[in-house]
């Protein structure tokens, strides 16, 4: 009962979990299989044999930035806030580029919310932050930046 609890409530919880859930190995692990997709990207082997110079060069740079924000840490939890948010958010561009799924990168920000003097970690998908946009370009188009200024003038004289 207790198992299916956990696996409800898990499906049920926003995508804010879903990056830490990624990330919560050991930093020496995750390190390590860095270097170990590093070489096969640039032998071009396996699942890199269809990618191209320029985006191999591309996540040896998120590797690299990676690796110096996580330096000498053993836990992403030693890392301060904006730190370990940026961490994330590099192993998510990494893991999109691999995979070929950019839509389904996830993207976390520290936001404050109105009432409040407490940042929380918002993490939506490149999808949902595109359609968010769209939908906001939308609204502001279809609505008249006037206001009530904008209706006919008033005619003067007969």
């Amino acid at each position: 009962m207790l198992v299916r609890l956990v696996i409800v409530l898990s499906l049920c919880l926003p995508g804010t979990l879903s990056a830490t859930a990624r990330t919560t190995g050991a930093l020496s692990e995750i390190h390590a299989q860095q270097v170990q997709l590093r070489q096969e990207a640039l032998a071009g082997q396996g699942r890199f044999k269809d990618l191209g110079a320029a985006e191999r060069e591309a996540l040896v740079a998120k590797q690299d930035r990676f690796l110096a924000l996580t330096k000498g840490r053993q836990s992403l939890d030693e890392l301060s806030m904006d730190d370990r948010m940026s961490a994330i958010n590099t192993l998510e561009a990494i893991n999109a580029t691999i995979t070929r799924a950019e839509d389904e990168r996830l993207v976390c920000e520290r936001i404050k919310q109105v009432g409040s003097h407490r940042p929380t970690r918002v993490c939506r998908t490149v999808a949902e932050l595109r359609e968010a946009r769209q939908a906001a370009e939308k609204l502001m188009e279809e609505r008249p930046a006037c206001g009530q200024t904008c209706r006919e003038p008033e005619k003067l004289g007969p």
